[in-house]
């Protein structure tokens, strides 16, 4: 398994090198998008409808969309903007895991001790878990700096990447009941409770859709008339040919 990320875990008078992998692996379905006469995959290519030419990498500019407008901005202006620093998760504060809201949780990450670091790691994950409490720090990740929170799971440390308070939406626009209830309906609604309450895991949960698609492809791939041959690396263009369900 390759680390997306390696540097330095900085908890105030603890430090430990670390690396971090990606948690989850989606298992959203892909398809393809081919020429349905030839079953070649397509390529999106960049054109200009304005000067209707199509238009090579060199001959991109970025824009930021501002108000009502476009800034353009150069990678030597965006290489100059401050940045934290590269390659070490930085702890700010220790606080208790019920005050961050999961619908803030990202991308998730399991955190391992590099080279002579486990003892050090084991201590760390085991008073957090003691104690209820996670961590939240900052880092540069893929040339953003995010806010990050660390808790234990298990033996491990995972890190999961915050949505910034920026990004988060608000609900003053949602029909939302404004009433308190009454305490039959309260009564009924700790029945319901009572009743749906069970062990089970969301490990033991299945995702059908994904099975039902994944054994109708199985079904087509036995008969060669529903397949065709995937075309070589080098002929397919990396941001084209390949759609996931929820775009299609």
């Amino acid at each position: 398994m390759k680390a997306y990320w390696k540097g330095t875990l900085d908890c105030d008078l603890l430090t430990m090198p670390v690396k971090l992998y990606a948690a989850v692996s989606a298992h959203e379905p892909r398809f393809h998008y081919l020429h349905a006469s030839c079953h070649t995959p397509v390529e999106s290519l960049r054109h200009c409808p304005q000067c209707d030419v199509m238009v090579s990498g060199e001959d991109v500019v970025r824009g930021y969309e501002h108000a009502d407008a476009v800034v353009l901005v150069t990678a030597q202006e965006l290489a100059a903007l401050p940045r934290p620093v590269e390659h070490v998760i930085v702890v700010h504060q220790c606080v208790h895991a019920y005050v961050i809201d999961p619908v803030r949780f990202d991308r998730a990450f399991y955190v391992e001790p590099d080279t002579g670091a486990k003892k050090s790691y084991a201590v760390l994950c085991d008073v957090l878990r003691q104690s209820g409490m996670v961590l939240l720090g900052t880092a540069l990740l893929r040339d953003r700096e995010r806010l990050l929170v660390l808790r234990p799971a298990q033996g491990v440390l995972v890190a999961h990447t915050l949505f910034a308070p920026a990004e988060m939406l608000d609900t003053e626009q949602l029909a939302l009941p404004r009433r308190p209830p009454h305490p039959i309906e309260t009564k009924a609604a700790e029945e319901l409770i009572v009743r749906l309450s069970g062990t089970s895991v969301p490990g033991q949960w299945v995702d059908h859709s994904h099975e039902a698609l994944a054994s109708l492809v199985a079904r087509k791939a036995k008969n060669t008339a529903n397949t065709s041959p995937l075309a070589p690396r080098r002929t397919r263009h990396r941001s084209s040919s390949v759609s996931s369900v929820a775009a299609a």
